[in-house]
């Protein structure tokens, strides 16, 4: 939901409400008035994309032992909800066709972040993900790919030019313009405690949409806002849209 003049979009759903990357993470997002949503795909055993953060399911589920190298079938076995709170129990982690499926459901754009936990394996998967995008059909102009690997964004480029892309930025920011020479980006996605007046002017100046992750803090949308920031992705979704709209 656009609060002024800025996009409220939901981390992982709304993950400081609901478990991060379940479904009814995606539900609670909406629920809060969030029209987009941020959320990340790795590859498991089948080579099938599913939506989960860490490396390893441990943090996330009663499980133990790393995405990549289990079957769909066993991470479906997991609870991925009874850690966040007693009420999720029974949440399951979901496949990136299951995501595609909600985000029509709940009327949900996506800026899917493609996690490479394998370097080795980005061609791979980027091709993966691609494929299970194309196969559900998700509308495109709802959709943005980013990462915070080069060679990610690279082969979306060259595996599908058509869909936006977003280069996502955590420690320091390289040159833009000789950056998008290579990768054609549509939006810088950055860590908004390295934002300034000034790298904001830059990035919007060089013609790319700025997005920032995580800010929860509704007294600086504002601020945000005034600097070209044009989406603000957040845990809390609503806490920043319910505040802004107070104001």
């Amino acid at each position: 939901m656009y609060v002024g003049e800025v996009m409220i979009a939901g981390h992982r759903g709304a993950r400081a409400v609901a478990p991060e990357n379940t479904l009814i993470s995606m539900k609670a997002a909406a629920d809060a008035g969030a029209t987009w949503i941020e959320t990340d795909t790795q590859l498991c055993d089948d080579l099938i994309p599913v939506i989960i953060h860490d490396k390893s399911v441990r943090r996330c589920t009663n499980g133990s032992g790393s995405v990549r190298h289990k079957t769909l079938n066993e991470l479906k076995q997991l609870d991925a909800g009874s850690w966040f709170a007693t009420e999720f129990t029974g949440e399951t982690i979901p496949t990136l066709t299951e995501l595609l499926q909600a985000c029509d459901d709940y009327g949900l754009n996506l800026n899917l972040e493609i996690k490479v936990h394998y370097e080795e394996e980005v061609e791979l998967q980027v091709r993966k993900t691609i494929e299970a995008i194309k196969d559900y059909g998700f509308d495109t102009e709802r959709l943005i790919l980013s990462s915070f690997s080069y060679n990610a964004v690279k082969y979306c480029l060259q595996q599908w030019p058509e869909v936006r892309r977003g280069l996502i930025i955590e420690d320091w920011v390289p040159d833009i313009a000789r950056l998008d020479a290579k990768l054609d980006l549509y939006s810088i996605h950055l860590d908004h405690h390295l934002l300034n007046q000034k790298l904001a002017q830059e990035i919007t100046d060089a013609g790319k949409v700025l997005q920032i992750w995580t800010m929860n803090d509704p007294k600086k949308v504002e601020k945000f806002t005034r600097w070209g920031v044009s989406t603000i992705i957040s845990d809390d979704p609503g806490l920043l849209i319910s505040a802004t709209n107070n104001q």
